[in-house]
């Protein structure tokens, strides 16, 4: 007897699921498994707030298998020597499983995976997660295949298969975290297909309405937003499900609310298709002229002070603190602390790469290191979004609540002070932190930029980022704003969930 594996890896559902249905037209049995790796949950950008979630999720779609007389194996360990040992035991026909644009650690363990299948003869097929292609890709063709990706909406439902085995096993590897490190969350999204239906649902049919209104603002965003962002990171919904849905709201008054939605699900597999093209993006600046801009200038002192939540730029602060209590921050705030690591405090995008994957319980490599890159002023063809904390707080907490709520040592300072702690003469410094005017370091990033530019060649270095990565209007043309050197303030960032 032979069997197939259903490899699970970030497609934790049973909808729209291609894997499951090739399966069932092979028509032998099979095992249902999932993998966990200690080694991958003790790379820098991993953290158990991650694993929680995913233990959540395999959970639920445990007892969804059960419901249809399945059943779901987990093993610990190397991918490439369970599947081998599986294989021993009983011969394997096929592998099926998606395409993972995930980060170099899981690029390499495909790699070895599909070595070995080559060796013992056995067919692995990997389906298309997202609009990414995988391989040579012209970009100016790249539109159509969005088109493509998201015009494909129909899709056979899920359909019980005949297990090898008759109970699940392996479920205890998800009682102790295999990492290194503690960061949970105090108020954590949950995971789980009932959680991402309902999410979902509530989205469209409530909080959607406000969604443009609300997706900057750090406050607004946690019930404006649609908070789907954990639930595509790890397949627990698909994109073409959640796709569907959004075209089925009809109602005219959402509808520029909705049509903001869904382009944001093309921008979505359009960030992860620059890292599925140049994966190297995780390592070092996609623009390799601007790579060595700031990377020996690394301040472990202030590294320490942005990730810790207590920099003296208190909406910077706060921000950090509600990501570091919750997982998550809407995107304008996420592109906000990124910018002030890069410029205020003049990090190396690294490291502050690392501690934010290792944050979000949404971590999507293919969106987090392009959109790193982009908000670090390290890509060359994208304006050096300088973010003003001041004119963000201005913005976004008026009433200083959202301060006031993460920031308790501030409870000294009036509000005609609180956004700007280091006009107060009576700050007690021994509480929070007086940072040096954001402005004046601004200016310092400013002066620091133009001399890199000055001494680097940068110009065709650009030119090959713009051919490979740069995003296209559907004509064909290049949609790209003229190289700028100066440093801006950003207005304009937008969330993308």
């Amino acid at each position: 007897m032979s069997v197939n594996v259903i490899w699970l890896k970030r497609d934790l559902r049973l909808e729209d699921h291609e894997s499951f249905n090739a399966a069932k037209q092979s028509k032998l049995p099979v095992i249902v498994l999932y993998v966990v790796e200690p080694e991958y949950w003790c790379l820098p950008d991993t953290s158990q707030r991650q694993f929680e979630f995913i233990k959540q999720s395999l959970g639920e779609l445990t007892k969804a298998l059960n419901h249809h007389q399945m059943v779901i194996t987990i093993r610990q360990g190397d991918a490439t020597t369970i599947l081998n040992n599986i294989h021993r035991h009983v011969p394997i026909k096929n592998i099926y499983s998606y395409e993972e644009t995930g980060n170099d650690w899981t690029f390499e363990r495909d790699k070895k995976v599909a070595k070995w299948c080559k060796k013992a003869q056995i067919t692995w097929r990997q389906f298309r997660h997202k609009a990414v292609v995988r391989g040579r890709l012209n970009r100016n063709n790249y539109n159509k295949v969005i088109e493509d990706f998201y015009n494909d909406l129909t899709y056979s439902p899920f359909r019980p298969i005949e297990c090898y085995l008759n109970k699940n096993t392996g479920l205890e590897f998800f009682d102790t975290y295999p990492g290194n490190d503690a960061l949970t969350t105090v108020s954590p999204q949950l995971g789980g297909l009932h959680q991402a239906h309902t999410t979902l649902e509530s989205f469209l049919e409530t909080r959607l309405s406000s969604y443009l209104y609300g997706i900057s603002s750090p406050i607004k965003s946690q019930t404006c937003s649609s908070r789907l962002s954990p639930y595509l990171a790890y397949g627990v919904l698909s994109l073409r499900t959640v796709m569907k849905k959004a075209l089925e709201v009809d109602d005219p008054k959402l509808k520029r609310n909705r049509n903001g939605f869904i382009s944001r699900l093309h921008w979505h597999s359009h960030f992860v298709q620059k890292f599925e093209s140049e994966p190297q993006h995780e390592f070092r600046a996609v623009n390799r002229s601007l790579d060595g801009m700031r990377r020996n200038d690394f301040c472990e002192t202030r590294f320490s002070r942005w990730r810790e939540g207590n920099t003296g730029m208190p909406f910077v602060d706060a921000c950090m603190r509600m990501l570091n209590h919750n997982g998550w921050i809407n995107f304008r705030m996420r592109a906000m602390l990124t910018s002030f690591s890069s410029y205020h405090l003049w990090l190396h995008w690294q490291r502050p790469a690392h501690h934010l994957a290792q944050m979000f319980v949404d971590y999507e490599p293919g969106i987090h290191y392009p959109q790193i890159q982009m908000q670090s002023g390290v890509t060359g063809i994208n304006p050096f979004r300088i973010y003003n904390p001041l004119i963000q707080a201005q913005k976004y907490d008026p009433n200083n609540y959202f301060v006031r709520q993460w920031i308790p040592e501030l409870d000294h300072v009036p509000d005609s002070f609180i956004q700007q702690p280091w006009l107060y003469t009576k700050l007690k410094e021994d509480r929070y932190y007086k940072i040096e005017p954001p402005e004046r370091l601004a200016q310092q990033a400013r002066l620091r930029i133009k001399e890199y530019y000055q001494q680097n060649e940068i110009q065709s270095e650009t030119q090959r980022v713009i051919k490979k990565h740069a995003s296209r209007r559907r004509n064909g043309t290049k949609n790209l704003k003229k190289k700028n050197t100066q440093s801006v303030v950003s207005s304009g960032q937008q969330s993308l969930f």
